[in-house]
């Protein structure tokens, strides 16, 4: 990056007090070192708006999108912005190109309430409220790639004391009373074009689902959730003499099951991070599964399969029900990208490829056997 960052500032004319509000926001960037550029600064640019805007978000380092009630309808109403709808058509395919992966588009807004409208692609990155003063302080040197606060250097280790026994290191995403709560009762995928594919979980009570989700995006923050959190599906072909092949209630083994646990790479990871040999590591957690039916030809599995096999990603997302009592349909379901979670990597195996020190051994027993 060059001396000066260079920026480029998307916004909304929606007033003239919101254009000086533009402009000076700009100015003080610029007055600080910061190249910022903004259509306002322009006349008439001979190239025409539409390769002005693109060239700008091609040769900027970042780009600053100022969200606000009017950019948010621009985009997402009848009454779309040809201008706004032409930037936002380029973050998207800017992020796509990226596999979902962000470090130009920067969410940013003035008011408190305006948070609500950042746009759905930005929704899950780092946002600032330029409005405060100590947030613009943490933007200008995010611009600056410049981090604040140093790391100081590494000490000597602390000499480890004999250990006579192993240690039980407990790790879990899952919080049983929650879990207990929500009701997890199958899978939903929803698939875009040009966006990630999301994978659903379906819950009765989508309250306790959100609050589970709620946390997996604190420990995830801005980054995927795979550190934490493992998805596995186990397929047939199943031992023989697996009990799916004589339950009714299994569809006789025509299915497939989704198991949900700890990453225990990662845990056993940050166990000896804590001071800890691996030999000494007794691992500990709760872990979930859900049987799903696959009678009809669906090709749901398959497709999401064939999208996440390069490691490019998902969303990981609770979906209510909003009525038990009536079919399983769009409209009887509770969509909310607000709690979506950002997953790198899915594990497919069949029930013949589960080693005995596996967690996902548990599916192949059934559960008052275990």
């Amino acid at each position: 990056m060059s001396e000066h960052p260079r920026v480029f500032i998307s916004y909304s004319h929606q007033s003239v007090e919101y254009e000086n509000k533009i402009l000076e926001f700009a100015n003080h960037l610029r007055s600080e070192g910061i190249d910022a550029n903004v259509d306002l600064y322009e006349e008439a640019p001979a190239e025409g708006w539409p390769r002005w805007m693109e060239n700008e978000i091609n040769n900027s380092d970042f780009v600053l999108i100022a969200n606000s009630r009017s950019y948010y309808e621009k985009c997402y109403s009848d009454k779309k912005g040809k201008g706004i709808s032409w930037e936002v058509n380029m973050v998207y395919q800017h992020i796509y190109d990226a596999t979902t992966t962000n470090t130009k588009f920067i969410p940013i807004f003035f008011e408190e309430e305006e948070e609500q409208y950042i746009l759905t692609p930005l929704k899950s990155f780092t946002y600032y409220n330029v409005g405060k003063k100590e947030e613009f302080e943490k933007l200008y040197w995010r611009l600056r790639g410049v981090s604040k606060i140093q790391k100081p250097p590494l000490g000597n280790l602390r000499p480890l004391s004999p250990k006579e026994q192993k240690t039980m290191f407990f790790s879990t995403p899952i919080d049983l009373d929650k879990w207990n709560a929500a009701e997890w009762r199958g899978m939903l995928y929803l698939f875009y074009p040009g966006a990630v594919p999301v994978l659903g979980l379906l819950y009765r009570n989508y309250t306790a689902a959100k609050s589970i989700f709620i946390d997996w995006k604190k420990n995830a923050k801005d980054n995927f959730a795979d550190d934490f959190i493992k998805l596995n599906y186990i397929t047939p072909p199943f031992p023989r003499d697996c009990w799916v092949y004589t339950d009714k209630e299994r569809s006789f083994g025509k299915g497939y099951f989704v198991h949900i646990g700890p990453n225990t790479e990662e845990s056993i990871g940050r166990a000896v991070a804590s001071g800890l040999q691996p030999e000494e590591v007794f691992l500990a957690s709760f872990s979930r599964y859900q049987w799903m039916d696959e009678l009809k030809g669906s090709k749901n599995r398959d497709f999401f399969q064939h999208l996440t096999k390069d490691g490019s990603g998902y969303l990981l997302m609770p979906i209510g029900i909003k009525d038990t009592k009536k079919p399983i349909e769009e409209s009887n379901l509770i969509i909310d990208f607000d709690y979506a979670i950002r997953m790198k990597n899915v594990t497919f195996k069949t029930g013949l490829e589960v080693e005995d020190n596996d967690l996902c051994k548990v599916v192949l027993s059934k559960a008052e056997e275990i």
